[in-house]
């Protein structure tokens, strides 16, 4: 599942930015600005019932300016507000209801939070009923 957030993530940044480069992992040298880091940081899954978990996941996507400018992360942070409302993977679609963004050593960190509800499919093995007596007596 989180490779598949993570590749959801990734595709709709393409789409949106076709120009700027998108690196899954740190990259010591040859790096290329503007560009994209995307880090996945598991949280908690909360076992609800059986067939039901709640997962939280915090997506860190980071935004390397070719200008290093504020101005330019701020406008970076609206437009990865715009565009992550949601987020469809694995065949769901999951609204983002919290996004915030923060700037350190001029790279902007725009965080979405997830929080959804999972249902597991049953996998045990249960035994059909076999034979069925129905009793016709009226009182």
């Amino acid at each position: 599942m989180m490779t598949a957030i993570r590749n959801a993530v990734i595709g709709k940044l393409k789409t949106a930015f076709p120009d700027h480069k998108i690196y899954g992992e740190k990259v010591e040298q040859g790096l290329k600005k503007p560009c994209f880091f995307i880090t996945v940081l598991p949280g908690d899954v909360i076992e609800l019932n059986k067939s039901m978990q709640q997962r939280e996941i915090t997506i860190d996507i980071q935004y390397l300016s070719e200008e290093e400018t504020n101005a330019k992360n701020v406008e970076m942070a609206d437009s990865l507000n715009d565009l992550f409302r949601s987020i469809a993977f694995d065949g769901m679609k999951v609204n983002i209801v919290e996004r915030r963004f923060e700037i350190v050593d001029d790279i902007l960190h725009f965080f979405l939070e997830l929080d959804f509800i999972v249902m597991l499919s049953d996998t045990t093995q249960h035994d059909l009923m076999q034979e069925i007596i129905h009793n016709r007596e009226v009182l």
